[in-house]
C-alpha cells in the first residue's frame, strides 16, 4: 500500500501540499499521513497557530468522513528534521512537499531546506507549486 506524507509548516503552511496529498491519496487509495509541525508546543495554542491547527484538522476530518485513509501528526522543532524524521518513522513510500520558491506571503522559500528534506528521505517526491491566479475568473465570452 502506497504511504503517503505532507507536512504542514505552521510558520508558513502550503496549502497546496495538503490538498494535493490528500487528493492524491483518495484517488489511489493510498494511507494519508499529515505532520503539522510548530516550533514550540505553546506555539500550536494560540494565534496563527491555532488556526493553522483548526484548519489542518478540519481538512483531515473531511477526508476522512468522505471515506479516506487518513492519520495526523502533530511535532515539535524544526520543521526540516521532524519531517525527514516521520518519513522514515512512517514508512513513507511518496513525500508531497512544496517545490522551492513563492510561499503563499511572496517571500522566498528556502531552497536550502528544501535540499536538506530531499537528501533525508529515501522515498519518491512530489514537489507542488502554488497555483498561479487562484482568485483569477474565467472570461465569458
Amino acid at each position: 500500500m502506497e504511504r503517503i506524507l505532507v507536512g504542514i509548516d505552521a510558520r508558513a503552511p502550503f496549502w497546496e501540499a495538503l490538498d494535493r496529498a490528500l487528493c492524491l491519496g483518495a484517488r489511489i487509495r493510498a494511507r494519508v499521513d499529515v505532520l503539522a509541525v510548530f516550533a514550540r508546543e505553546r506555539e500550536a495554542m494560540g494565534g496563527a497557530g491555532l488556526e493553522t491547527l483548526k484548519r489542518v484538522e478540519a481538512q483531515v476530518a473531511a477526508a476522512a468522513q468522505a471515506g479516506a485513509n487518513v492519520a495526523l501528526f502533530l511535532a515539535e522543532g524544526r520543521y526540516e528534521q521532524e519531517l525527514v524524521a516521520a518519513a522514515r518513522q512512517l514508512r513513507t513510500t511518496l513525500l508531497v512537499a512544496a517545490a522551492a520558491g513563492l510561499d503563499e506571503q511572496g517571500g522566498e522559500r528556502e531552497a536550502d531546506n528544501l535540499g536538506e528534506i530531499l537528501a533525508g528521505v529515501d522515498c519518491r517526491v512530489e514537489l507542488v507549486s502554488p497555483r498561479r491566479d487562484a482568485d483569477r475568473k474565467k472570461d465569458v465570452t
